[in-house]
């Protein structure tokens, strides 16, 4: 059972969002801020962020478990080894357990907002749960609608950080910020990047596991882009966005040129541009769910190297 319960919160993808959480705070808002060189600080306690990231973590768990609990009957149709509810797990336990762990993420949640002063915070865990639940019942079967939410809150992941630190260090510096005439916007923009870079891959990938899984989908009254539009239009609609965002960091690329910064770069140019365009002919080779599960992978490998590159620019600003 234990083994089944692991299995079904995703436990890989569980470490990849506190992996992007802490790097996002540690390394980039800290670098961010030791570049300054004013002698700001990071104010949020390491314990009280620990639980803002738990809570983060807790609200994913739940959302993978309702999210399985209600496509039992398609998981098992598209793959029907991955099916964990109604087999090493029964549905009671399921939702048992969705409902435990849901409680505990949203708690976190209010109760790291209110000790950072800002209860509304709270409620950003509280409808993150609300559009899972519906995500899973609703949502994902409706044209482009499950996408964009699934989108949403995997950009949330690194917005969430900046929306609970950036509050706390106006009001502790508040004096300083105004004697030196300095702001953190630059922090929050920066952020609201890796976030943009999240949603769009993110969107992407979304699109990717639809046509992955576009026959049971189909079975079971499901309107994804790959069957309102047929796998060549989903592949086409792949290909644009993917066009976009590779345009989007090639504008990154050009202030990384006019900076000097050419180790930034050249990580984009390696790390992306590259990534995607294997990304490209994998996508425009594929034909079966194997080919499909395989592009997916190569997107989830190159957001996992955005977040790794916040390494690269902490040791760039600081060293």
């Amino acid at each position: 059972m234990i083994a089944g319960i692991f299995k079904l919160i995703r436990w890989k993808n569980l470490l990849i969002i506190g992996f992007t959480q802490y790097c996002i705070r540690y390394l980039l808002i800290n670098g961010m801020l030791k570049f300054m060189n004013l002698g700001i600080i990071l104010q949020m306690s390491h314990f009280n962020f620990f639980l803002l990231s738990l809570s983060t973590i807790c609200i994913a768990a739940a959302g993978y478990i309702i999210n399985d609990y209600f496509d039992t009957r398609i998981d098992t149709f598209n793959n029907p080894d991955k099916v964990v509810v109604g087999k090493s797990i029964s549905r009671r336990q399921a939702m048992l357990l969705h409902t435990v762990i849901n409680i505990v993420g949203v708690a976190l949640g209010f109760y790291v907002a209110y000790r950072v002063g800002l209860i509304k915070l709270g409620f950003i865990h509280l409808l993150s749960t609300g559009l899972l639940w519906f995500y899973s019942t609703d949502f994902k079967k409706q044209f482009l609608i499950g996408n964009i939410v699934t989108s949403l809150l995997t950009a949330m992941v690194p917005m969430i950080v900046v929306l609970y630190e950036l509050p706390v260090l106006i009001a502790k510096y508040k004096t300083v910020l105004q004697y030196t005439g300095v702001n953190f916007n630059h922090i929050f923009q920066f952020v609201a990047i890796y976030a943009g870079f999240a949603f769009l891959t993110s969107m992407i990938r979304e699109i990717v596991k639809d046509m992955e899984d576009h026959f049971g989908d189909k079975q079971f009254g499901c309107n994804t882009i790959p069957i309102a539009y047929g796998i060549n239009g989903a592949k086409k609609a792949v290909y644009v966005l993917v066009i976009i965002e590779m345009i989007l960091l090639l504008m990154v690329q050009i202030k990384q040129l006019t900076s000097l910064d050419m180790k930034s770069f050249l990580y984009f140019a390696v790390c992306f541009q590259t990534g995607f365009t294997f990304f490209l002919i994998q996508i425009k080779k594929a034909t079966t769910p194997t080919h499909f599960h395989k592009a997916s992978r190569t997107l989830k490998i190159i957001m996992l190297l955005g977040v790794i590159y916040s390494a690269l620019y902490y040791y760039l600003l600081v060293y």
